[in-house]
């Protein structure tokens, strides 16, 4: 069979993987795991019944669309009434499951003339608080506080800032409200209590991050625009496809599950996302999809996201490339640097896409495959074990925060200029910054990755920095990267980071804020919770023996980060002083 007759999701590799890729196919048919899946059979994943009862709990997205088609008429009504009383903005205040796939639809789709302007805010930074702030209205701002729980610390208290801002606006402040979370949760309740100008009451089985065709992702879509009709049609002819009477090689969520869980648990666990232009924000969540539900009890598959395209000798054996192709677009760079990955070896698997709204297929057929993927390695595809321990470590150092008034302080172990690094104790030979830096990535191994953990303001400046500092380290040491912001990221990799393979180097990044704000009703501010869950989370990787270091930059950020990226990742020369890799 030709690439060109296979069905969709295009699968190229040699030989050899290609017989494990049909290997497990087969093993899929044989076990009727499509049928099990459709009829919500949990010991798919696991063979204790409190567990299973818990997966079964979690399996609503198999149906939301054809349930969100008939709840359209809610979602319409709230947007017209908004419309029609002058707004034209709306905030998202809301983290992981609750924000990405809003933001890919806002960075996709843009926003439709009359409709609202989305900002997504899903980070406790206080510059990034204040820089939205300052680009809308907010007397015609609509706030969307998302959260499954209805207890997510940065949501609440991003909540308590806006409402206290609205509040002094004058007025009916709870008509610049809405909520999104589950029946029954604290903060169906606050909604209430505030007066909120509605609550949509999410499906309760169904986990934050295969909430995208919920009332997570589809309320905030329909606010700049988006034709929710069309969006769901296409996420109902993807459930179609992969119907229980298909077989797992002519199904897209088994078909891609399958290559991802055969590979993965064959060393190729580092799936590298390549995405058209137009559609390149999709990577932002897929990423929490896929590490959030399988890095855990030491197994997991590596998101790559946003990594720009290298040369095939940067790339070791531990790839599996993932090409979404939106025709009509501008793909020639990207089809050029695949054909060159194919010809050295590297497998790629490939989507075409026939326009933008094809996303609603895609958001269906990847949450059934990472399910599936998690059959393969045999994990609990749909709990986050390890995101409680980092939110537990961030409550612990708040409640010591109220107690001393302080965060503990780190000691650094090298200083130079603006630069100073936390981690272990100098060795013999680790003297300087360089020396350690060196000895630090030294640690860098073969089937490794090297993630960036950046808790710093999210900007076009800082944003270029840090990409230009990934791919020095990527094409330095041959390993696959990532770059996180912080505590966005605790929502998403943070998991895969402490739960998933001990086969992460991390470094965290941080930088000097310009000027902090205070969150109503407690002791602390926004830039100390955001120093909270950065601690929480490096003493979480220390306790998972994780190698890890943090890397404090003074004064101008985007120069410090220049600065370090030539440290970390010199440039080396031949003979003729021409760069070399």
């Amino acid at each position: 069979m030709t690439a060109q007759q296979e069905p969709e999701p295009q699968f190229e590799a040699e030989s050899a993987l290609q017989a494990q890729v049909q290997a497990a196919w087969q093993r899929l048919d044989n076990e009727q795991v499509a049928r099990r899946i459709w009829e919500r059979d949990a010991s798919l994943w696991k063979s204790d019944p409190a567990v299973q009862q818990e997966i079964r709990e979690r399996l609503g997205w198999l149906t939301v669309a054809g349930t969100m088609q008939e709840r359209l008429t809610e979602i319409e009504s709230l947007v017209e009434a908004v419309r029609r009383d002058g707004y034209q903005y709306a905030v998202l205040l809301g983290m992981g499951g609750s924000s990405l796939c809003p933001e890919v639809l806002r960075l996709t789709f843009g926003v439709t003339p009359g409709y609202l302007d989305l900002f997504v805010l899903d980070t406790t930074d206080p510059d990034t608080i204040r820089a939205v702030e300052e680009r809308i209205d907010l007397n015609k701002t609509l706030f969307i506080v998302a959260s499954k729980s209805g207890e997510t610390i940065e949501t609440l208290s991003h909540f308590r800032y806006f409402w206290q801002r609205v509040s002094e606006l004058g007025g009916e402040s709870g008509a610049h409200f809405i909520a999104i979370t589950d029946p029954g949760t604290s903060l169906e309740r606050l909604a209430r209590d505030h007066h909120f100008r509605h609550v949509f009451a999410n499906p309760p089985d169904i986990g934050g991050r295969y909430s995208a065709l919920s009332f997570f992702g589809l309320v905030p879509g329909a606010l700049i625009g988006l034709d929710l009709k069309r969006l769901l049609e296409r996420a109902q002819a993807a459930m179609t496809r992969c119907s229980a009477v298909r077989a797992a090689a002519d199904n897209p969520g088994l078909r891609l599950g399958a290559i991802l869980g055969a590979l993965g648990t064959h060393g190729r666990d580092k799936i590298t996302f390549v995405l058209s232009p137009a559609i390149a924000s999709y990577g932002y969540w897929v990423e929490q999809l896929i590490a959030e539900s399988t890095g855990k009890e030491g197994r997991g598959l590596l998101p790559v996201e946003g990594e720009a395209l290298g040369v095939p000798d940067v790339y070791g054996d531990d790839r599996l490339f993932v090409y979404l192709r939106l025709e009509g677009d501008d793909n020639a760079a990207l089809d050029e640097g695949l054909q060159r990955l194919r010809a050295a070896g590297q497998p790629l698997v490939r989507f075409q896409l026939p326009d933008r709204y094809e996303l609603g297929a895609q958001f269906f057929i990847w949450e059934l495959a990472t399910a599936v993927a998690g059959i393969f390695l045999q994990i609990n595809a749909f709990d986050q074990p390890n995101v409680q321990e980092s939110k537990d470590n961030t409550a612990r150092l708040l409640e010591r925060f109220r107690r001393e008034g302080k965060l503990p302080e780190l000691e650094p172990v090298v200083s130079e200029g603006a630069l100073r690094i936390y981690g272990r104790k100098l060795s013999e030979g680790e003297e300087g910054l360089d020396n350690y830096l060196r000895a630090f990535l030294g640690q860098v191994r073969p089937g490794d990755y090297i993630a960036l953990m950046a808790y710093v303001q999210r900007s076009e400046v800082n944003e270029s920095a840090l990409q230009a500092l990934r791919l020095r380290l990527r094409d330095r040491y041959r390993v696959a990267t990532t770059l996180g912001y912080g505590p966005r990221f605790l929502h998403s990799t943070g998991q895969l980071h402490k739960g998933g393979p001990n086969n992460g180097v991390f470094l965290q990044i941080t930088g000097d804020m310009q000027q902090d704000i205070a969150i109503p009703g407690e002791s602390y501010t926004f830039g100390i919770l955001k120093e909270a869950q950065a601690l929480g989370d490096l003493f979480a990787l220390s306790a998972h023996q994780r190698r890890n270091i943090r890397i404090a930059i003074g004064g101008d950020l985007a120069a410090g980060l220049q600065a370090l990226a030539q440290r970390l990742a010199p440039v080396e020369t031949q003979g003729d002083g021409q760069p070399s890799r």
